[in-house]
């Protein structure tokens, strides 16, 4: 069973669907987060505790940017 979240691109501001399974580093650089995965490199506006926090299925106190 694939556990899939929402985040934000950093470049286009579109909600892009992953799937946590094919994650290999999530790092935060900056104002944006950048998440590796085993076929590339992605940026997304959602912070690292904004992730974990919504990969862990807790409550999310930092507000997601709007879509």
């Amino acid at each position: 069973m694939a556990h899939l979240i929402r985040l934000t691109d950093y470049q286009t501001n579109q909600p892009v669907l992953y799937n946590l399974d094919t994650v290999v580093q999530i790092e935060e650089v900056k104002n944006y987060t950048v998440i590796t995965t085993r076929w590339g490199r992605n940026t997304v506006v959602e912070s690292l505790a904004y992730i974990e926090a919504a990969a862990n299925g807790t409550e999310v106190k930092e507000v997601a940017p709007p879509f």
